[in-house]
C-alpha cells in the first residue's frame, strides 16, 4: 500500500525504472508546455483586463490580472531564454506558472466574491491537467495556493464567505488531484510505450545495419555507403581491405568456436587500432572493409597499428590472429571500382605472401 502511494505520489503512478527512463522527453514536453500556456495564459489576462476597462463587474480584479499577467510573461520570457542555458530551472518556473494561474483565480475569487465558486472550481481542476507532472508537485501548488488564499481573504472577505470558499477550494483541489494522477498515469504511460517502442526501432535499425558476432557494421551497411562514395565521392578516400588467414583450417581442425573467437579477435583488433573510424564493415565470412577520408599515409599508420594489436592478441581457444591486408587511394583513381579492386588485389598479395612464408603455396583464387 505505501509502495503503490510512493508511485503515485513521487512517479505519477509508474515504476520508478519507467520513470527516469521517460524523465528527459518528459522534461522536453514540459518545456513545450510551459511556453504555449504560458503564452495563451497571458492572452488571458491581457482580454481580461482590458474588460476590467469597459465592464464594472471586473474593475474589482484589476490588480489580479495585473499580477498574474506579469508572472506569466516573466516565465514566458524565461522559457525562452533562461531555460536553453539552465533547463533544471524548469521545476521552478512550473511551480511558479501554476502558482500565479491559481493565485490570479485566488485573486480574483477573493475581490469579487460572487464568481468565486466558478474560479476556484476552474483553476482547482485545471492546474493539475498542464503539466505531466508527479502528484506531490500539483499538492505542493495547491497547498502554496491554500496559503495564498488564507493571506489574501483572513482580512478581506467575510469569515462565513471565506470559510465557504477555502472549504470549496480545498475540495475540487482533491478532485483535481485525483483527475490530474489519473491523466499523468496515462501519460507517463503512453510516454513509456514511445520510449520502448523508439528503442525498438533504434535495435531494430542497428540489426539491420550491424554484425551481430563482431559488432561492426554489415554487408547491408556497406552497399549503402559504397551508393553514398559513388554519389558524393570524398576528395581523398581509403579503401583497406582485410582477411583472417586460416580460418578455414581452424575451423576444420580445431572447431567453429575457434573459428568465431578468430572473428571476434580480428574485429576487436580492427576496432581499436582504427578508433574514431565507424566505417568498419565485415563482407564476408572472414573479409572485412574498412572505408576512411584521407591520404595512404595515414592509413597506414591505422595497418601499423592493426598489426602491432594482431601480433598480441591471443584468445582462450586459439593463441593469436593474423590478418592480412590491401591499402588503396582514390588519389591514382578515376572511379570508386578501381579503388576497391586494387585494396582487393593488394590484400589477396599480402595472404599469398603469408602462406608463402608459412611454405603453404597456396593458390587464392579470386571471387571476381
Amino acid at each position: 500500500m505505501i509502495d503503490k502511494l510512493k508511485k503515485h505520489l513521487l512517479y505519477g503512478g509508474i515504476d520508478k525504472k519507467e520513470f527516469d527512463q521517460v524523465r528527459k522527453p518528459i522534461s522536453e514536453a514540459n518545456h513545450k508546455a510551459l511556453r504555449y500556456w504560458s503564452l495563451l495564459v497571458s492572452c488571458f489576462w491581457i482580454y481580461c483586463l482590458v474588460m476590467s476597462f469597459f465592464a464594472d463587474d471586473y474593475k474589482m480584479c484589476r490588480p489580479a490580472y495585473i499580477i498574474s499577467l506579469a508572472s506569466c510573461v516573466l516565465i514566458y520570457l524565461c522559457t525562452r531564454f533562461i531555460m536553453p542555458r539552465f533547463p533544471n530551472a524548469l521545476v521552478l518556473l512550473k511551480y511558479l506558472f501554476r502558482l500565479s494561474l491559481i493565485g490570479g483565480g485566488i485573486g480574483i475569487a477573493v475581490c469579487q466574491w460572487n464568481v468565486r465558486s466558478l474560479t476556484l472550481f476552474a483553476v482547482a481542476i485545471i492546474s493539475p491537467s498542464i503539466f505531466i507532472d508527479s502528484t506531490i508537485s500539483s499538492l505542493i501548488a495547491h497547498c502554496s495556493a491554500l496559503v495564498l488564499y488564507i493571506l489574501l481573504g483572513a482580512n478581506t472577505i467575510h469569515p462565513d464567505i471565506f470559510y465557504w470558499g477555502m472549504n470549496n477550494y480545498i475540495l475540487f483541489s482533491v478532485f483535481g488531484l485525483l483527475i490530474g494522477n489519473s491523466l499523468n498515469k496515462q501519460r507517463y504511460e503512453r510516454n513509456v510505450y514511445a520510449e520502448y517502442e523508439k528503442k525498438l526501432a533504434e535495435a531494430q535499425k542497428r540489426y539491420a545495419n550491424y554484425d551481430r558476432m563482431t559488432g561492426l557494421k554489415n554487408r547491408h551497411a556497406y552497399e549503402d555507403m559504397l551508393l553514398q562514395i559513388r554519389n558524393n565521392p570524398p576528395a581523398e578516400f581509403c579503401i583497406v581491405m582485410a582477411d583472417i588467414n586460416g580460418l578455414k583450417v581452424t575451423n576444420d581442425t580445431i572447431g567453429h568456436d575457434a573459428g568465431d573467437e578468430l572473428l571476434i579477435g580480428a574485429s576487436e583488433c580492427l576496432s581499436s587500432a582504427f578508433e574514431g573510424i565507424d566505417t568498419i564493415y565485415r563482407i564476408g565470412g572472414d573479409e572485412f572493409c574498412v572505408i576512411m577520408e584521407g591520404s595512404a599515409e595515414k592509413a597506414e599508420h591505422y595497418i601499423e597499428r592493426l598489426e602491432e594489436l594482431a601480433s598480441k592478441w591471443r584468445g582462450h581457444i586459439v593463441n593469436g590472429v593474423s590478418i592480412s591486408t590491401g591499402l588503396a587511394s582514390s588519389k591514382n583513381h578515376d572511379d570508386v571500382k578501381s579503388v576497391f579492386a586494387e585494396a582487393d588485389q593488394k590484400m589477396y598479395e599480402s595472404k599469398r605472401d603469408h602462406y608463402t612464408k608459412l611454405g603453404n603455396d597456396r593458390r587464392i583464387y579470386r571471387r571476381y
